[in-house]
Order: structure tokens, then sequence, then C-alpha cells
């Protein structure tokens, strides 16, 4: 028999090649990936808030003035991802008027997906305050890295008689619910004091969270950095000290 044509030899191994993909053949043994579920994507903080929030159209919420408190409103902050389809909301309680000196509730609600639906697990509202002028601070995602868990760190301040400070709190989002594992002070600035904190990722294997402090006092260099290490369940100094202007606060 002749050698077949390329061309032709190529329609006859295209052509086999669907016969036996048809048949179930022609597949690589055990190459099932695409039969398993994926892990849910982070939801919109908006439809994180319908799940909590059936009414919450716009994904906001208000609340009417009370006797005690003035009129406020809940918006989403933050979502962030847990394991096994956990997910964590952070809202926070802002006023519809601003306040110099009035900060926002905030509360975390524990979500969970359950066939590409947002159930409400457990529900813990107003945990403290936060920000100023009736906002929150910078709230950010946290990952521990060397036991699992993951939380959240708040860094909030406030200026007064020309001093700012700022401090950062650190929450684990535990199952009996969010834990407070630290608060430190975190930046100064005054006439000659100009000082701040930034969280670092931990370089050590034995840290979970670090500060690197940068600045100047009284014209003197600043350039530290400072470890704590998950201990009995709150985060305790593993190496290096805060800076004396910073902790002295105003």
């Amino acid at each position: 028999m002749g050698r077949l044509p390329a061309r032709c030899a190529a329609a006859l191994g295209v052509g086999l090649a669907l016969l036996l993909s048809a048949c179930g053949e022609g597949k690589p043994a055990g190459n099932e990936a695409s039969t398993t579920p994926s892990a849910a994507a982070t939801p919109d903080p908006k439809a994180a808030m319908r799940a909590v929030f059936p009414d919450a159209v716009t994904g906001e919420v208000a609340i009417p003035a009370s006797a005690d408190t003035p009129a406020r409103i809940e918006r989403p902050v933050t979502v962030i991802a847990g394991e096994a389809g956990r997910f964590y909301l952070v809202t926070a309680k802002e006023h519809a008027d601003a306040c110099h000196a009035c900060s926002a509730a905030i509360s975390v609600y524990y979500l969970e997906d359950t066939k590409g639906a947002l159930n409400v697990v457990a529900t813990y509202r107003d945990l403290y305050e936060s920000g100023g002028w009736g906002q929150p601070g910078e709230i950010t995602a946290l990952t521990l890295p060397r036991n699992g868990g993951v939380g959240m760190t708040d860094e909030s301040g406030y200026t007064a008689q020309g001093c700012t400070v700022t401090n950062v709190s650190v929450y684990r989002f535990d199952e009996s619910g969010p834990k407070e594992i630290l608060e430190a002070p975190l930046g100064r600035s005054q006439d000659a004091v100009d000082i701040g904190g930034v969280i670092i990722k931990p370089y050590t294997a034995d840290t979970d969270f670090a500060v690197n402090y940068s600045g100047n006092n009284n014209s003197v260099p600043v350039d530290t950095t400072v470890m704590w290490k998950l201990e009995s369940g709150v985060l305790a100094p593993s190496s290096g000290m805060i800076p004396e202007a910073v902790a002295a606060g105003c």
C-alpha cells in the first residue's frame, strides 16, 4: 500500500482522535480535575451585605437616630476569605453627619458558601469603635503564618492639640468569635517627633506579626523592626522594642 499524502494522514489522525474521544478513549488516565469543585470566590461586599440584610439593595443599611445615638449608615468595609467556604464580612456603622470626635462601630458577620449561596453562620455586632470623623480606620485582612488563622488589622488614630497618634488593633476570627490578640502604638507626629509604623511580613520563621518603625525623633533617625509571635492566644513580643517616643503617645 502506498504512503498517504501528509494532509490525508493528518485528516485521518484527527478523525481517529475524535472517534476515540467519543468512546471515552484517548484521555490521560486520572485526569478528572475539571470535575472537582473549585474554591468559592470571595463575594462582592454588596452581595455579602445582602446575605445579612436582604433589604440592603444598595449594599448599605440606614439606621435611624434614637434617643441615645445619632443617625448612622452600616456599610461594608471588606470581605475576608477564610477556609472551607467561610467568609468574614466586616462592616462599619458610620455617622450620617461628619463628627470630629465620632468613631464608627465595627461588626463582623461569619458567612458560609453553600452551593453558591451565602448563609449567615454567626453575627458579632458593635465589637468596638474605630476611626474618627464618623468613619472607620484602615481595616485589612491578616493571615497568621505559623499556625494558620485569619483575621484583620485596624489602623486608627486621632489628633489632639497638635499631636497625632496611630494605633493598630489585631483581631483573629476564632470559631467562638473575633478575638483581639494585639493592640499596639503605631506612630506619633508632634513637634520634632515624626515616626510611623508599617505592618510588614515577618521575616523569621518563629514570628507571626511585625511592624517596621521609621522616621525622626528630634533629628535622630529611627529605623527599627518589632516582631510578635502567637502565644497562649495572643501576640506576644518576640524581638525589638517599640520606639519610646511612639510608646509614650500624646
